[in-house]
């Protein structure tokens, strides 16, 4: 980061949202100034910052104890020490983002749960080392969830899902997308416990049939969108 960067900064003490989302060129001098003297900030936007690293998250957590958004998309460097600071410190937090960051394990997630209850948005697209666990223990302590994204999260089952329907019946929006252990089961019990539900995506759940559809145009008469399909998109 140059030096009028870093006074630019320096200067903005009262940030709040900050979006440097695929700026490829900055480095984690550039967090670290943000954590030092944007205290107030709410949401951070890092998507595809690929330099990013655990210094620089767990520097914002330590300062920016008020954050509520966190989007780390495709931050591949970032582990479990990064979100275990960030539940520590952060307990307002209310969305967060790894999509792709795939060294994040379920110590993780169990630590959001623990401690970030309010959390609305969770989207773990392609954390592929994720288990059954991570999810139980979202669906058991973060009750207000709203949006859930678990996408190409290969290891989960029917029980992640179940979980989830039963314990955030408030949810509006899930993708499951690419998770092709799930059955008929894990359907019909959202669509039974989550009749608000606005947005649903399954492709590639390959071992779904009629009795999906069924239960969910017979229980979720608000559903806006439905994407249910064989082929193995993703996104």
């Amino acid at each position: 980061m140059t030096d009028t960067g870093a006074m630019l900064i320096s200067r903005c003490s009262r940030l709040q949202s900050l979006d440097i989302s695929e700026c490829k060129r900055l480095t984690d001098a550039s967090i670290l100034a943000v954590s030092y003297h944007c205290t107030g900030l709410r949401s951070l936007n890092a998507a595809h910052f690929y330099y990013l690293a655990d210094p620089s998250i767990i520097s914002i957590s330590t300062h920016c104890t008020q954050l509520q958004s966190l989007d780390i998309t495709n931050c591949n460097d970032i582990t479990d020490a990064s979100i275990i600071s960030i539940s520590t410190h952060c307990i307002g937090l209310r969305s967060l983002t790894i999509s792709g960051c795939n060294k994040i394990t379920d110590a993780s997630i169990a630590s959001i749960a623990a401690r970030c209850t309010g959390l609305e948005s969770l989207n773990t697209f392609f954390c592929d080392g994720l288990s059954d666990a991570s999810i139980i223990s979202i669906s058991t302590h973060c009750t207000g969830l709203r949006s859930l994204i678990v996408s190409a999260c290969f290891q989960l089952s029917d029980a992640s899902i179940i979980s989830i329907s039963t314990h955030c019946t408030g949810l509006r929006s899930l993708f499951v997308n690419g998770c092709f252990q799930l059955s008929d089961a894990s359907i019909i019990s959202i669509s039974t416990h989550c009749t608000g539900l606005r947005l649903l995506h399954v492709t590639g759940c390959s071992k779904l049939t009629d009795a999906s559809i069924i239960s969910v145009t017979t229980h979720c008469t608000g559903l806006e969108t439905l994407i249910f399909a064989r082929k193995s998109l993703l996104l």
